[in-house]
């Protein structure tokens, strides 16, 4: 009888000694939930970098963490849209806090949407001759009238032969005015006569295009290359070239210059034409210049 008390007393002392184990563990636990993970496992001190959802967590400044690259990083599935920057595609909220291409969406890439044309303040030369182009080739088609005021022809070097002015063409001002109205007469007198547009130059064609600001107009000076000898292979895409059966014409240099509005409208135009002429042995130059002016 003795004996079965005395094991009755030693379960219930073991019983004790065991709730007051488990109560302890459960504290350890709670202070895990509720502090978070110390970073040591199994005697092992890890570096912080992670919380316990995989998401990048960046450290103190002054911590001693480890490089951050050395974890790798997480990348769980989208939860938000596609972002394009600068022709790569990031996910835009894909791991929350930490996926450093959702960073680089935010924060714009490493491009910039360009500028409007009418708020640019710098032009490449491809960029001013698709403003001049631009607004050219609208004159044909929404312009009420263009009028030529002036046209002149200067000798550059020798002389005209007397054989030229059969043609009407001689060395001098031209001081009566040409009108065109409506987009009929447009098409037939306007530079470049006969077509539909007014300028079909590509960026191979050109030497130069500038653009300048004069008030809220835009100043587009263009010079094209040289014409391959005896054609208008790129004067003609430009300007209203001369039609003589005598002799091989040249086009060298042609410039262009176009005054277009804060609407994105030519309002004038004026140009040059340098024009080299062989005929046999004989050769000379001149150059041919006209102005014009466009309403709306």
């Amino acid at each position: 009888m003795k004996q079965q008390k005395m094991s009755r007393i030693l379960v219930a002392f073991m019983a004790i000694v065991m709730v007051f184990a488990m109560t302890g563990c459960a504290e350890q636990t709670s202070n895990f939930l509720k502090n978070g993970w110390d970073y040591e496992a199994d005697g092992v001190q890890y570096e912080p970098g992670f919380n316990d959802t995989y998401e990048y967590q960046t450290p103190a400044v002054n911590s001693s963490a480890a490089d951050p690259s050395a974890y790798g990083s997480y990348e769980g599935a989208a939860s938000g849209p596609v972002v394009t920057t600068g022709g790569s595609t990031a996910t835009a909220g894909a791991a929350k806090a930490g996926s450093a291409k959702a960073g680089a969406a935010k924060a714009g890439g490493s491009s910039a949407t360009a500028a409007p044309a009418a708020n640019k303040t710098s032009y490449t030369a491809a960029e001013a001759l698709e403003l001049y182009k631009s607004a050219a080739n609208k004159v044909k088609s929404t312009a009420k009238s263009a009028t030529r005021t002036s046209e002149t022809i200067r000798t550059i070097s020798g002389s005209i032969p007397s054989l030229y002015s059969s043609f009407g063409f001689k060395e001098g001002t031209k001081s009566e005015k040409v009108v065109a109205n409506g987009s009929s007469e447009l098409k037939d007198k306007f530079p470049v006569e006969g077509k539909s547009y007014t300028c079909n130059l590509s960026a191979s064609d050109i030497k130069s295009a500038t653009v300048q600001s004069n008030g809220s107009n835009k100043v587009v000076t263009i010079v094209v290359k040289d014409d391959s000898e005896g054609t208008y292979d790129k004067s003609s895409k430009c300007v209203s070239t001369i039609s003589i059966p005598i002799g091989k014409w040249t086009c060298k240099g042609v410039t262009l210059r176009g005054t277009i509005d804060a609407n994105g409208r030519l309002t004038s135009l004026y140009y040059k034409m340098p024009t080299y002429v062989k005929q046999g042995s004989d050769a000379f130059a001149f150059s041919l210049e006209q102005n014009w002016t466009v309403a709306y």
